[in-house]
């Protein structure tokens, strides 16, 4: 077998291939486009033995080569970032490329990328849905600080902001007066002129998720049953997909649901994990806390943790590593529709 590590990088890769004993066989510089890709496969081509290929950051620099090789039938395998305390000889591009590689030949950090087609688009949907509602919230930020500094009559006139969004609605509908000063009304004009972009943005958000609901019913029509998972959970975790870890152990230290031991003396006890993709870490957690309000079962056994003596925080990571658990199984042993 000869492994084959990738260092990839915005305009170019480094290759290098080494025996089954870690030897160097070979390396290979190509820049980051189909011309470059098709050059990868033919110094392929010339490697004896079945060749297995790992890249690091197939996600984002290495998306565009970690499918065009599988594409051409190339048994790819994603391999994590380099911890610090394996660059004992420094850092280089060959040695990340030598380390990806080793990582292969051992078998340890690899994952199988995310794939394309259907997930991919859902991956996107949800980048747009993010970008949306990031923006959505500046703009209810600042309709409260301008609120705040507004002319006394016109606060009057606008009344409390509790929350951006009702500040928002109220806003809309509001005019300006001939008899108010030129301050009041520049300043109604500008907070109606925000507030009606958030209105466009609410309208695009509630699109996208409708275009993300309709692909996650198309992959896993059963997933949205579960209590507590809405659409874009749903998404999260499909475009996630768990069927690339090996165990559903592996799958929680990648969502940062793995409990982190932190016992001392004779305190015993585990913390919150602060590693793993943040977005899915995200979304497991907005499910828990639906569910630990609106879900029997959850509230019971997050009750049960309670009462053995963990905090409420403790309890939480608790039921976010059993949901991670159920997820995980749900899955990858029911096969997705698409």
């Amino acid at each position: 077998m000869i492994a084959v590590g990738v260092d990839t990088h915005k305009e170019q890769h480094l290759a290098v291939a080494v025996d089954g004993l870690g030897q160097v066989l070979a390396e290979i510089i190509i820049t980051a486009n189909l011309a470059g890709y098709h050059k990868l496969i033919g110094w392929l081509a010339r490697l004896e033995g079945q060749v297995l290929v790992g890249i690091e950051g197939a996600g984002s620099y290495g998306a565009g080569l970690c499918e065009y090789l599988q594409a051409e039938g190339i048994e790819v395998f994603e391999v994590e970032r380099p911890r610090r305390r394996e660059r004992r000889s420094g850092k280089s591009d060959k040695v990340d490329a030598l380390l990806a590689a080793k990582k292969v030949l051992a078998g340890d950090g690899l994952s199988t990328p995310r794939g394309s087609g259907t997930r991919v688009a859902l991956q996107m949907l949800l980048v747009a849905y993010r970008s949306v509602i990031g923006e959505r919230s500046r703009l209810y930020n600042q309709l409260q600080g301008i609120h705040v500094s507004a002319p006394g009559a016109l606060r009057e006139r606008i009344g409390p902001a509790r929350n951006g969004a009702k500040l928002a609605e109220r806003l809309t509908g509001m005019r300006t007066r001939p008899t108010a000063s030129l301050q009041e009304n520049t300043t109604l004009q500008v907070l109606r002129d925000i507030a009606n972009r958030t209105r466009t943005l609410d309208a695009q958000a509630q699109s996208y998720t409708r275009e993300i609901e309709e692909l996650v019913r198309s992959l896993a029509p059963t997933l949205l049953d579960e209590p507590g998972v809405g659409p874009i959970c749903a998404g999260k975790l499909i475009a996630f997909n768990p069927a690339r870890f090996t165990s559903e152990a592996a799958f929680a230290r990648a969502n940062g649901t793995a409990p982190q031991p932190a016992s001392s003396g004779k305190t015993v006890r585990h913390r919150l994990s602060r590693g793993g993709d943040r977005q899915i870490n995200a979304a497991i957690y907005t499910i828990a806390l639906s569910r630990s309000v609106h879900h029997a079962a959850s509230r019971a056994y997050m009750q049960r943790r309670i009462d053995e003596g963990k905090t409420k925080r403790e309890a939480m990571r608790s039921l976010k590593r059993y949901l991670s658990r159920n997820l995980y199984n749900q899955l990858t042993k029911t096969p997705l529709t698409t």
